[in-house]
């Protein structure tokens, strides 16, 4: 059902005016500013070429709502996903590939006390993206789940991505992961990750080749760090999307990098958009890959320390189908709200650093305790790499026979 959003259309007008500028990392347009009030934005372009953005209402309560342009300027249509006297926010919308529009959002289902709360992982679903379905619980567990994302692979599964708690003392964030074939019936909750340390953001994505990636970050305070709230970026990779390898670090700054995307474009290009503390101030951060395994440097993009602290956190990045790259971002310049940037980063890896998966992801006594088990077998690893070069040598051999 179609309802007002409460904005103002001149003041909206007034701080949409764009001005271009170049940057040496990239050519971007000035962030442009599109709904106050409202947090993490999930921004994709829909088959027909419109553009969506889910986000969170900032006021209680916070309910889902999405918005569409057709331009990526102008805003105006608003519909509300969600209707609770709680808390729904953190959505991720996506659009399969049979037109359907999905989001996921985090929603708080239960207040047991003092600081004391229950969030469960909710799923919705709308055909032309203005009437939506009944909330689907598809967690339901007694423990906080947080950070969902949803991914659709080239076969047609669903794979729902998100971080909790074990159980109801522990204190650090696991990465969990349900799938589904057709977006109603789920698995179990696999566990993918079981650090001392909580990890965040989970966000999956599949690549041309047909390879999945996991992307996150994963708190790396350390008592003589500068800073009070320290994350890095790390990635794991599968060919399944359930087995998964071991850890690769990405970043390791002596500042925050948090509130990451992960996208691929059509190049081929890996990118990551990001909160950066290098300034003392949460700026605009952005780095890529050509092949996911060498990564640029965290790359600033924007200059706020000079204007004063103020938050860039939730982020969301497409590249439409002009190749133009759209960046969204939640920042408290101008209250809380939603911005944009336009443009298109630099693809130049001159300067690039390795990374390595070499960072154990889960132990085998908890992979053990999963539905499926998601550790990589090496002894069927290794057997498979043995009978590929016995098959090597006897097509060698056999050759070797024609030829005389």
């Amino acid at each position: 059902m179609k309802k007002g959003f409460n904005f103002s259309l001149s003041y909206f007008s007034l701080l949409s005016l764009i001005f271009l500028v170049t940057i040496a990392n990239g050519e971007w347009n000035e962030p442009y500013f599109i709904i106050p009030d409202t947090d993490r934005p999930s921004i994709i372009q829909d088959n027909n070429g419109t553009y969506w953005i889910a986000f969170n209402s900032w006021t209680n309560p916070q309910n889902i709502w999405i918005v569409n342009s057709n331009d990526s300027l102008n805003w105006e249509n608003f519909y509300r996903v969600t209707i609770s006297n709680m808390t729904d926010y953190a959505p991720n919308l996506i659009q399969d590939r049979d037109g359907t529009y999905w989001i996921v959002y985090a929603s708080l289902v239960e207040i047991k006390g003092t600081l004391n709360f229950n969030y469960d992982i909710k799923l919705v679903h709308s055909d032309k993206g203005i009437n939506w379905s009944e909330p689907q619980n598809i967690t339901n567990s007694p423990v906080i789940e947080a950070y969902p994302y949803l991914l659709q692979d080239r076969n047609g599964r669903f794979f729902l991505t998100y971080s909790a708690y074990q159980n109801e003392t522990s204190i650090d964030l696991d990465i969990y992961m349900k799938y589904s074939d057709n977006g109603s019936n789920w698995s179990d909750p696999v566990r993918i990750t079981d650090s001392n340390k909580s990890d965040i953001f989970p966000i999956m994505i599949q690549d041309k080749n047909g390879t999945y990636w996991m992307m996150f970050t994963r708190d790396t305070y350390q008592k003589n760090s500068t800073s009070l709230n320290k994350y890095d970026v790390f990635l794991i990779t599968s060919n399944d999307g359930i087995h998964w390898s071991d850890i690769a670090q990405v970043t390791d700054y002596r500042y925050n990098i948090n509130y990451p995307y992960f996208i691929q474009d059509r190049n081929g290009y890996f990118w990551i958009p990001h909160m950066t503390g290098i300034s003392g101030s949460e700026e605009l951060g952005i780095m890529g890959s050509g092949n996911g395994l060498d990564w640029t440097d965290s790359i600033v993009l924007s200059n706020y320390s000079e204007e004063g602290y103020f938050k860039t956190d939730y982020k969301s990045m497409i590249q439409d189908k002009n190749g133009k790259f759209i960046y969204a971002f939640t920042s408290a310049k101008i209250g809380r709200g939603i911005w944009l940037m336009n443009g298109t980063p630099s693809s130049n890896n001159s300067i690039t650093h390795k990374i390595n998966f070499d960072i154990p992801r889960i132990s085998p006594e908890n992979d053990n305790k999963n539905p499926v088990k998601t550790i990589i077998d090496s002894k069927k690893s290794g057997m498979n790499n043995i009978i590929f070069l016995i098959l090597v040598i006897i097509l060698i051999s056999t050759l070797m026979k024609l030829s005389l």
